[in-house]
């Protein structure tokens, strides 16, 4: 994966989404569901997709979390 390393030990990537999945981040953002918002940006939502793919995919979050350390 290639990414753009920004202040605060961060990864800047570019990602391209299907028309729905960026009409579903604006109903997300607007609070347009029953659920409480829980985040305020789509870097966050995102984030935390990936962290639930990846917990769904059985991978270890906290050990690369830890060899990030």
């Amino acid at each position: 994966m290639v990414g753009i390393q920004t202040k605060w030990n961060k990864i800047q990537i570019t990602a391209t989404v299907y028309p729905e999945h960026a009409k579903l981040l604006e109903l997300i953002l607007r609070g347009e569901y029953s659920k409480p918002i829980a985040h305020q940006s789509v870097s966050e939502i995102l984030r935390r997709a990936i962290e639930h793919y990846a917990m769904f995919l059985g991978v270890d979050f906290e050990k690369i979390r830890e060899d990030q350390g």
